[in-house]
Parts: structure tokens; sequence; C-alpha cells
């Protein structure tokens, strides 16, 4: 008598999910499909979030590194005036840096002659303030309308362009205090001190620092573009 073959098990399509045939990708549920559009387009939203940061973040500061070079370059190219910065403003003279720095001297002249006045020399503290302020005025005015637009521009020069107007505002409010006190007065001397202490400093931060800075930065040509437009004003002002 024949074998009786065993029946062919069908797939169990009632309580079980049926097997999927091999190389067929099985799809994703909705809700995942949802995740993954919602994570791309947080990930498109940072990126654009990061490059507007970026673009909002100023430029660096320049570094240590960077203003020692340009001082140093600025300090070999001041070499060759040493001698002409002795000179009072010559004729000939375009050097901005020469010119500036021949004021210097003679402030510090009268800084050290009023330094040594008494409440005595009434008539002399009056002459002396009076030279002293209508000097550091055309001074000032020759740095902060052409010397200092010049440099503010350039990262190296920035903040000691910066520093210089506020000290140049510093040395205009101690002037203004000393003209209103009698100079008799006891407190007169020792204010006049502070001017001096705070425009030498001034004086050894322009030429130490800011004009070694110009003379790296600045070509020649420009440099001596600025002391002709320095010449002539200080001419205008002067009247």
């Amino acid at each position: 008598m024949a074998k009786r073959s065993a029946p062919r098990k069908r797939p169990n399509t009632a309580g079980g999910r049926a097997k999927r045939a091999p190389g067929k990708r099985k799809a994703a549920p909705r809700k995942t499909v949802a995740k993954r559009t919602t994570a791309a387009k947080r990930k498109t939203a940072a990126r654009v979030a990061a490059t507007r940061v970026r673009r909002r973040t100023p430029p660096a500061r320049p570094s240590r590194g960077s203003i020692a070079a340009a001082l140093v370059r600025g300090a070999a190219a001041g070499a060759a005036a040493a001698i002409v910065r002795r000179l009072p403003w010559a004729v000939e003279e375009n050097d901005p840096i020469v010119l500036l720095e021949t004021d210097h001297r003679r402030f510090e002249e009268l800084l050290e002659r009023g330094k040594q006045t008494t409440g005595r020399a009434l008539k002399q503290r009056t002459e002396l303030l009076n030279a002293l302020a209508t000097a550091l005025n055309v001074h000032e005015l020759l740095e902060e309308k052409i010397l200092y637009p010049a440099l503010k521009p350039h990262p190296e020069a920035r903040e000691i362009v910066l520093e210089g107007y506020q000290e140049h505002h510093v040395a205009d409010l101690i002037v203004n205090e000393l003209r209103e006190l009698p100079r008799d007065d006891e407190r007169w001397g020792a204010k006049f001190g502070v001017l001096k202490e705070n425009i030498e400093h001034h004086i050894q931060e322009e030429e130490r620092e800011m004009f070694r800075i110009a003379r790296a930065l600045l070509g020649r040509d420009e440099l001596m573009a600025l002391g002709g437009r320095m010449k002539t004003l200080k001419r205008d002002l002067e009247g």
C-alpha cells in the first residue's frame, strides 16, 4: 500500500505575520519616519544658527606677537629720524612722527617748569598754563583729526588709539580745573603734578608703541601726506 505524503504547511496568516521574502526591506512605521524628518530639520536649523553666529562674531584681536612685530619694524623705521626729532617744526619736514615728538619735547619742558613753581609765582603759573593749554589743544586736534583716523582701522593700533582719545579727554579736564583754581591754592601744585604724570604717560605710550606701529603699518608716502596735512591744520589753528 503506497504511503500518503504529509500535507504541506501553509503560512499562518490568521494569528501571526507572514515571513517577508528575502531581499525586501521592511517599510518603516510612520512614527519613525516622522522622527527622522524632525531630526533632520533640527540639524538644518542648527547649521543655519551656527552660520549666523559666525557671521556676527567680531574679528579676533591681534595677537601680542603681531603687535610686537609691528613695534620692531616701527622702531627700525624711526631710527633714521632720531636726530631730526630734536629740532623744531621745520618747513621742509613732513614726517608726522617727528613733528609730534617735537611737540612732546616742548610739553615736557613746560610741565617741568610748572612743577617747580610755588604759590608765590602767580603770573608765571598763569603764563605756563596758558602756553601749555594752547599747545596741547592744537596737538590733540592734529592727532585726533589726522593720525588717529589713519591708524584706527588697523587691528594692531585700534586699542591704543582708543586709549589716546581718552587720555586727551582726561588731560583737558585737569587743565580746565587748573584754570578755575587760584594760582596760590595749595591744591594747584598737586593737580599740576597729576597733569604732568598723565601727559608724560601718554607721551611714553605714543612714542614706545603707537608711533612705532604707525611706521610699521603706514607707508612712507602715506606718512608724508599725513605730515603735510598736519602742518596745514596747525597753521590754520594757530592763525
